[in-house]
């Protein structure tokens, strides 16, 4: 099986911490800015028009706003349906913050959601009230453990020869990037710029199977000035 890895485009959060350096006045659930929306849509372009080494068959995304809104030009450019995923969202989860104190939200109603994409498959328990359920995610193990569930899930729900592209987010593929690779401690960060590309393929070999890394932040579709972090 092969995985396209992509973080969403550039967020009002994003903007907000590039132009202040700091988070105060984020939104629990941020939408696209316009230069994340251009970046959407060279993402699908640039793909639809045979960028990548292979030809993606599924996709994926996590259920925070900006995933959603990114996957979105690439599903109807692919012509997909584009698969909610419960695990697939930032660290901590959809959240409000007053005092330091960090409080779960549940995240965008089934309506909101629908309406960024036509072509979402919500999952059941995503309704009019959200999607987010759990408390906030404090703890590293248990975004690393959540990691390990989502690209084993994915394994498991699809066909060895997929093609599995996943919309997420950049801390958390900190996490998914040891998933795939079987790193159990990483005391570095792999740089993730919005709507950037990384790459990974099951390859057997004679001693088990490997997972090979072919691209990581991989932008084909971004000139310079439609780069950002």
């Amino acid at each position: 099986m092969r995985f396209v890895v992509i973080r969403h485009g550039q967020s009002v959060n994003n903007l907000l911490y590039e132009q202040t350096g700091d988070s105060v006045g984020r939104h629990h659930d941020p939408e696209l800015t316009d230069l994340g929306h251009t970046q959407a849509a060279r993402l699908a372009e640039t793909v639809s028009a045979g960028a990548l080494p292979w030809q993606i068959t599924q996709i994926h995304t996590s259920l925070m706003t900006r995933a959603v809104q990114t996957a979105a030009p690439l599903a109807d450019a692919l012509d997909l349906p584009l698969l909610g995923h419960l695990d697939a969202y930032e660290l901590g989860g959809p959240f409000t913050e007053a005092d330091e104190v960090r409080t779960p939200h549940p995240g965008a109603s089934d309506t909101a959601l629908l309406a960024a994409s036509a072509r979402l498959v919500l999952p059941e328990t995503a309704g009019a009230d959200g999607w987010y359920t759990l408390p906030y995610e404090h703890d590293a193990e248990v975004r690393a453990a959540r990691a390990r569930a989502l690209v084993s899930g994915l394994r498991e729900q699809h066909d060895d020869g997929d093609v599995v592209a996943l919309f997420t987010h950049g801390a958390f593929f900190q996490h998914l990037l040891r998933a795939f690779l079987g790193i159990e401690q990483m005391t570095g960060w792999v740089v993730k710029h919005n709507t950037a590309i990384s790459l990974f393929a099951d390859e057997p070999k004679t001693d088990g199977a490997t997972v090979t890394a072919h691209a990581l932040d991989w932008m084909p579709h971004l000139s310079d000035d439609l780069v950002s972090e």
